[in-house]
C-alpha cells in the first residue's frame, strides 16, 4: 500500500483539490497499516508527514484513543450511565499517565460515582502527580481558562469550575443519551456548560460511540460533526476560502458528507463517521498551511508506544 500510491503528493498550486485530500488521507493511512505491519522500510517520502505528527484518518487509531478506549471504555467498573462524565474528565486532561494516576489513587476519582466527585481531592491528586511528573495535561485541547479564582492552580479551577457544574444537568444528558439518540444534541446540552466548548463536547461524544451504549448507533452519526477551528480552516484551505472564514453548522455537515462520500468511492474506505472526517480535515489544514508555508505543525514526529 505504501509504493502503490493512487494519487501524486500535491503542490502548493493544487492543494486546493479533492486529490490533495485523498492522496493526504490514502498516505497517512498507509503509515498506520505499515506500522502495524511492522514494516521495516520508509513509512513515507512525503516531507511533511515524515517530519511533523499528524493524527490517524481513524480517530479510534490515535494513542490516546486507544489508552481511553482499553482503559476507561471497556472498564467494567464503570457504570454505564456515569461513563459520558468520566470521558469528559479524560478529555479535558487527555493525558494517559494523568489518568492513570486518578485510577490508581485512593479516592479512585475518575472511576468512582459522578456525585461523589470532589474539586478539592481532584486537584491534590493531580498536584502530587505534578510533584514527580513535569506533564500532566495534553496539548493537544485548548481547556478554557477560568479565571474565576485568581492564583489558584489549574486542575483545581478546572474541578470547581467546569467538571462539577456538569452535574447538574445529568438527567438531561441521559435522557439525550438513552432516549433521543443523538450526537448533535448530546453536543448542545454539553457545550451549554461553562468552559466546555462544541469541540470537547463533540470529543466525549466521539468517545460515547466506541462503546456498545449509548452512541455507536447515534442516528447522526454519519450526517454530524460539530464544527473545530482546524477542521473549519481545512475545509476552508480545500475549497480555496479564507481560512478563518465562518461555517453554518448545515454547510459544514454537507461539505464533509460530500468528502466522506469522495473517499468510499475513490479510496474505498466505508467506515469513517462524519467525526472521523471532521478530524481528518482538522489535520488536513495543518499539512495545507505547511504546504503553502503558511505555518507549521507544532509537534514534531518521534515514533512513540508508551506515554
Amino acid at each position: 500500500m505504501i509504493l502503490d500510491r493512487p494519487y501524486n503528493p500535491p503542490s502548493p498550486d493544487n492543494v486546493t483539490s479533492i486529490n490533495a485530500l485523498l492522496y493526504f488521507i490514502w498516505e497517512r493511512e498507509a503509515i498506520r497499516i505499515a506500522k502495524v505491519n511492522r514494516y521495516n522500510g520508509e513509512l513515507t517520502q512525503d516531507p511533511i508527514l515524515k517530519k511533523y505528527k499528524f493524527t490517524n484518518i481513524r480517530r479510534k487509531d490515535d494513542r490516546v484513543s486507544k489508552w481511553i478506549i482499553n482503559n476507561i471504555i471497556l472498564n467494567a467498573e464503570i457504570n454505564e450511565n456515569s461513563l459520558w462524565f468520566t470521558l469528559l474528565i479524560a478529555r479535558l486532561i487527555n493525558w494517559p499517565p494523568t489518568l492513570q494516576h486518578l485510577i490508581d489513587c485512593k479516592e479512585n476519582i475518575l472511576l468512582q460515582n459522578p456525585h461523589d466527585f470532589d474539586p478539592k481531592s481532584f486537584s491534590l491528586a493531580i498536584e502530587k502527580f505534578r510533584e514527580t511528573n513535569s506533564k500532566a495535561y495534553s496539548g493537544a485541547y485548548m481547556v478554557y481558562p477560568t479565571k474565576k479564582d485568581i492564583g489558584s492552580v489549574k486542575s483545581l479551577s478546572l474541578g470547581k469550575h467546569i467538571i462539577k457544574p456538569v452535574l447538574n444537568i445529568a438527567e438531561e444528558v441521559d435522557y439525550i443519551l438513552y432516549t433521543e439518540n443523538s450526537i448533535e444534541k448530546f453536543v448542545n446540552v454539553l457545550s451549554n456548560c461553562f468552559g466546555i466548548s462544541t469541540f470537547i463536547a463533540g470529543q466525549v461524544a466521539a468517545d460515547l460511540t466506541y462503546c456498545e451504549a449509548p452512541l455507536n448507533n447515534a442516528l447522526d452519526l454519519y450526517t454530524y460533526a460539530p464544527i473545530g477551528p482546524g477542521s473549519s480552516k481545512g475545509l476552508n484551505y480545500l475549497l480555496g476560502r479564507k481560512p478563518y472564514a465562518e461555517w453554518k453548522q448545515e454547510d459544514f455537515n454537507d461539505e464533509l458528507k460530500d468528502i466522506n462520500e469522495q473517499i468510499k468511492s475513490n479510496l474505498e474506505i466505508t467506515d469513517l463517521t462524519l467525526h472521523d472526517v471532521q478530524n481528518i480535515m482538522c489535520e488536513y489544514s495543518k499539512y495545507a498551511r505547511t504546504l503553502l508555508g503558511q505555518g507549521k505543525p507544532k509537534t514534531m514526529y518521534k515514533p512513540e508506544e508508551n506515554f
